[in-house]
């Protein structure tokens, strides 16, 4: 070793770098080869956020160009591959909050569009011995075996909190054991600690109002991951749409099994059912997949406009159909998956029904009135995020207006400051409306995957009426033949589109468009022409 190897070795600021490097890389190999992986997890996290936090303030500089504009573009792809990395290699509630974001796509760029796309198979199941220990942990060291008289030891299905084992219990019931991935409990109050901080960061580097959503996205994450507030959801979901006279025969939500349920673990009756887009499988089975359609908007739109109570996700994979057991004749729709509800606060359900009745009366000042008491300052954006389709309270929509590059370069420059006056008041924006447009997109999505059979938009106008009918009892006025000319219109726009696609198809081999293929291309433009945002069509589909 030469003298100065041996006097920089000896230097105390040398050696006290070297002795933290060696600590600090036991500490990460040590982590690393944990279950939960907290300090690997939040380290790849911050690094990638501040990273994409700097990538953007260096590089986001829109022109006139199309060369400008191809670097913008390549910048948003770069970035969203860096969080969606993020995403998938920390896993866990990771993957629920890049969910959450992918629902609400259509307002990002394309990129981001895209690659959320690919997040919704990302959910590796973790072993057997891993739902032994959980197990074992929440009920006093039983094994399943005990409990159980079949096991099956290979899930079902996993998703990002939480996989299902099927099983068979000792009196003969077959059910589906849904049993929390052991990491989560440790993850969660670093994961969501490092969501808030960087929402907070974000909003600070971007002066965008970003961290109002934060505490309320918490509460919802964290009781989803708690089985005895799912199994509870459960059960009032079913107690309320029992009372919805329509609905009660049409809809089931499997039974819970309290006594075999825990915090980590829940126990539902097992239902053979068949997910709501799969019309193959339907049409085998001649099950008819238009009215489990009807069926399963109607019962969304319930919740949101009658009880109040809604589920927060509601994937073909969480909505199941089967013939029903006591009339053969009949579909039922079957609603699993209930750890993500939200209860709407009743002055806002009231507000919610009236703004959909403005909506549809076009009452423009009514509408206005109904947002500004939300803090929201551009109702015409609000309207359209609402509807899911262009809305305009003085003109139709033109879907062949033309933006060139220039146009393109100013609505990207004046998109920050729509987007901060859309919500001048954070306080005042009611946080049902997060989730509310998650269940609606994905209901949405839906019905586009069958082809668009059902005219949502008119379904939910009407349980919008019958929501405000719960307080004023009649509705017959001159409002009323104004709102039933409006749906009269929308049904024939309706009928009209379905025929021409029947026709096309029937003449010329031509590919069916749904109402919904048709809202998406104008929402499409809409969005570019009115806010800069480049839509990639398929965000549509969920």
């Amino acid at each position: 070793m030469s003298i100065f190897t041996r006097r920089l070795l000896g230097s105390t600021p040398v050696r006290l770098a070297l002795g933290t490097g060696l600590v600090s890389s036991g500490i990460f190999a040590y982590d690393y080869n944990t279950e939960a992986q907290v300090l690997t997890r939040n380290v790849r996290t911050f690094y990638n956020g501040i990273a994409l936090a700097i990538d953007y303030k260096v590089n986001f500089r829109p022109g006139h160009t199309k060369e400008q504009a191809m670097k913008i573009e390549q910048l948003h792809e770069r970035t969203a591959n860096r969080v969606f990395d993020v995403f998938e290699s920390n896993a866990g509630l990771y993957i629920k909050v890049g969910q959450v974001i992918g629902t609400q796509a259509a307002i990002l760029p394309a990129a981001y569009q895209r690659r959320a796309r690919r997040l919704f198979d990302s959910a590796p199941a973790v072993p057997y011995e891993s739902v032994e220990r959980v197990f074992r942990e929440d009920f006093d060291g039983h094994h399943p075996d005990e409990v159980f008289a079949e096991f099956d030891k290979i899930p079902i299905a996993s998703a990002s909190i939480a996989q299902v084992h099927k099983a068979r219990l000792k009196n003969g019931d077959l059910v589906a054991v849904k049993i929390q991935k052991p990491a989560i409990r440790q993850q969660i109050d670093w994961d969501l600690a490092a969501f808030r901080l960087l929402l907070e960061l974000y909003e600070r580097i971007f002066d965008l109002p970003l961290s109002w959503s934060s505490n309320y996205i918490e509460e919802h994450m964290r009781m989803e991951a708690d089985f005895i507030i799912e199994a509870n959801n459960a059960k009032k979901a079913w107690k309320h749409l029992q009372e919805e006279k329509t609905l009660k025969n049409k809809v089931y939500v499997p039974k819970v099994y309290d006594e075999y349920s825990s915090e980590r673990v829940l126990v539902c009756e097992w239902i053979d059912g068949i997910q709501l887009t799969d019309t193959k499988a339907l049409k085998k089975n001649g099950i008819d997949y238009v009215a489990a359609m009807k069926t399963s908007i109607e019962v969304f739109a319930s919740q949101i406009f009658r009880s109040g109570f809604v589920h927060g996700d509601p994937h073909p994979g969480n909505v199941l159909v089967r013939k029903n057991p006591n009339n053969k004749k009949q579909v039922q729709v079957v609603l699993i998956d209930h750890g993500l509800y939200i209860q709407e606060a009743e002055k806002f359900r009231l507000e919610y029904c009236q703004l959909w009745e403005a909506l549809f009366m076009l009452d423009v000042p009514k509408m206005s009135k109904i947002c500004k008491e939300w803090g929201i300052y551009d109702a015409t954006m609000f309207a359209t995020i609402t509807l899911q389709r262009p809305f305009s309270g003085k003109k139709a929509v033109h879907i062949d207006q033309k933006v060139d590059m220039k146009d393109m370069y100013e609505l990207q420059v004046h998109m920050k400051e729509r987007i901060k006056n859309f919500l001048q008041d954070q306080a005042l924006f009611p946080r049902e409306l997060i989730f509310i447009s998650r269940n609606m997109n994905i209901v949405r999505a839906n019905n586009k995957a069958v082809g668009s059979p059902i005219n949502r938009i008119n379904i939910m106008a009407r349980w919008a009426v019958l929501g405000l009918s719960k307080r004023k009892g009649s509705w017959l006025s001159w409002r009323s033949i104004v709102f039933e000319c409006t749906l009269l219109l929308m049904s024939l726009s309706f009928w009209i589109v379905r025929f021409r696609d029947a026709a096309n198809k029937a003449l010329f081999g031509a590919k069916a468009r749904g109402l919904e293929d048709i809202l998406d291309e104008r929402m499409k433009d809409e969005m570019f022409k009115q806010f800069g945002v480049q839509v990639d069509p398929a965000v549509f589909d969920g």
